[in-house]
């Protein structure tokens, strides 16, 4: 789960806290299919040079140095955003040339990504300057940016954080206060009737901590000596103070009301995450999907509760069963690393797909990894899966959706082997291209593949972990018309805790980690599951028709894991040139 950023390559990079990796060597689907890439490693070096291009061009960091603009407070720097702009305008229209000679197909794929990426960047840039409200956290966009200085080339440090501070609180020549000038912004934007509104959440957590953000900027102040910034200081700091009440009664009571995307703007954020058809139709297949396994859960329900010896009969009743067998924080530790044992000798034993060397981690969450997201999530930075646990018996008793050995099979399979942790591990070891793994990035692909991977493992799966495998597909599926259904307002927050604690059998704590997924925390991203993992499988039951007798889903899961992060458009264009 990622939470809402500002510009599509920001968002698609950091959102998910998973980092990535990249080439394109494609694998044999059938014996008679040669290995087509791997001896053309040069093109990977070209394509990492063309797509250095365009991260640079995005970062912007020639535009920093020429305006002086801290990176805290870029996104409010018209001029900033105005010079990254033309960077990226420029490095696309470059990129467009070379891909009009590129003669080598697996580059030519590339060019094609990173030109689609950048044109797709500055779509993003036009989209927010028409409908994101230019709000930031200033006191602690202040505190990062007198930080900074500490970092720049300059004679005299002191002086040069004297210097900003007078800029920020106006008292420079020709200067306007910095709160001012956002007031002023946003004041002007806040009149459109379509808006992307900070979250609720996040601006009471901001103007929580505003106070104590203004007590460091004067700690900094004083510990590097800064001589006289008394006046300036306490100038600000009165401005602050007005700021804060100006976004309280302006932007935090227009967001209380308002959570829904502009049209426009989440169509872009649907299609930043890989989703290539009309979110309608997606909604509408996830509808029926739903009810199909429902139906499906209803059918192994009593199968279920007459194995575990339990008084129920319908499929809502058989998971609060099963949830109530709940395990300590070490005993559910264990519990998944030996999970992830056994599938690891299932994926060998039934040559499902080609298991990476390195070992596979799991921790518990710690206290304020907890607090901060607390649900399930692999963390590609450590390669490690981590399980939340809450700490306080009261609450935890309440969430107690992964603390249950039934429902440890599917999430282990979807964040570790053959999820998420086979996937990462495989694209780093096959060294991808940039432009696969940085710039096509893609929650449909990541996600869809994950989720594709708990419906390849079901079958091998006992009884209890094949019903709650089936709970999570419920999940997938509601995801997929909840999220558009609360952003076009069909529907309300009521409806959608609803469906998901009675109808999917969450518990409350987990629904409303859902709702705020779908509303603020990273809206576009929640119906990528359904609709990607529908994709791979329609795309394995192609080439498996297509190749017959000769299919082989070793062959065919490790040709998908060297294509990196296509969208389902680009993969299945892959997979038609080397049948």
């Amino acid at each position: 789960m990622k939470k809402r950023l500002k510009s599509p390559i920001t968002r698609c990079i950091k959102l998910c806290t998973i980092a990535i990796l990249t080439c394109c060597l494609c694998i044999a689907l059938a014996p008679a299919i040669p290995f087509v890439f791997a001896k053309s490693p040069e093109w990977v070096v070209r394509s990492n040079q063309f797509a250095d291009l365009l991260s640079k061009a995005i970062d912007a960091k020639d535009c920093q140095k020429k305006l002086a603009t801290s990176k805290s407070l870029q996104e409010v720097d018209p001029a900033f955003r105005s010079c990254r702009q033309q960077n990226v305008l420029q490095t696309v229209q470059s990129l467009e040339q070379k891909l009009a000679r590129e003669k080598n197909a697996a580059l030519h794929l590339d060019l094609e990504i990173l030109v689609e990426t950048g044109r797709r960047e500055l779509r993003s840039y036009a989209l927010d300057e028409k409908y994101r409200v230019p709000y930031v956290n200033l006191s602690k966009a202040i505190l990062e940016s007198l930080k900074s200085t500490l970092k720049e080339k300059v004679s005299s440090k002191p002086e040069a954080i004297l210097a900003k501070l007078k800029q920020y609180a106006g008292l420079e020549p020709g200067k306007i206060a910095l709160t001012s000038s956002l007031e002023q912004a946003i004041q002007t934007q806040i009149q459109n009737s379509e808006l992307d509104l900070p979250s609720k959440e996040q601006l009471e957590t901001d103007l929580k901590n505003d106070a104590s953000q203004v007590r460091e900027i004067q700690a900094f102040l004083e510990k590097q000596n800064v001589p006289g910034y008394e006046e300036a200081f306490t100038q600000l700091k009165t401005q602050l103070f007005n700021y804060n009440t100006f976004i309280r009664r302006e932007v935090l009571s227009k967001a209380e009301k308002n959570f829904h995307l502009p049209p426009k703007l989440y169509a872009l954020r649907l299609e930043e995450q890989g989703i290539e058809t009309p979110i309608e139709e997606v909604a509408q297949q996830a509808h029926t999907a739903f009810t199909q396994v429902q139906q499906q859960m209803e059918e192994i329900a009593p199968q279920v509760a007459q194995q575990k010896g339990f008084n129920a009969l319908h499929y809502r009743d058989v998971i609060q069963a099963l949830k109530q067998e709940q395990l300590s924080a070490q005993d559910t530790l264990r519990l998944y690393q030996k999970r992830a044992k056994e599938l690891d000798t299932i994926i060998q034993r039934e040559h499902l797909v080609t298991l990476p060397k390195r070992k596979f981690n799991i921790r518990l969450a710690t206290v304020k990894e907890t607090e901060d997201f607390p649900v399930p999530l692999y963390r590609a930075t450590s390669k490690t899966f981590v399980i939340p646990v809450l700490q306080d018996p009261a609450k935890a008793k309440l969430y107690n959706d992964f603390t249950n050995p039934a429902m440890s099979w599917t999430l282990t399979v979807h964040e570790g082997r053959p999820g998420h942790d086979l996937q990462l591990s495989t694209m780093r070891d096959r060294k991808l291209s940039h432009a696969r793994t940085h710039f096509a990035r893609n929650a449909t692909n990541i996600e869809g593949w994950a989720t594709y991977a708990e419906a390849m493992m079901q079958s091998y799966m006992p009884l209890e972990g094949k019903f709650m495998s089936l709970q999570f597909q419920l999940l997938r599926a509601a995801r997929a018309f909840l999220e558009p259904e609360l952003q076009f307002g069909k529907i309300t927050t009521a409806d959608a805790l609803k469906t998901l604690t009675q109808d999917a059998g969450f518990s409350k704590f987990f629904a409303e980690q859902e709702v705020k997924r779908y509303i603020s925390r990273f809206p576009g991203q929640a119906p990528t599951y359904f609709y990607g993992s529908q994709q791979f499988l329609q795309l394995r039951s192609r080439t498996e028709q297509r190749l017959g007798k000769r299919f082989d889903p070793q062959k065919f899961n490790d040709f998908v894991l060297s294509q990196g992060f296509l969208t389902p458009k680009l993969l299945e264009r892959v997979f038609q040139s080397n049948l």
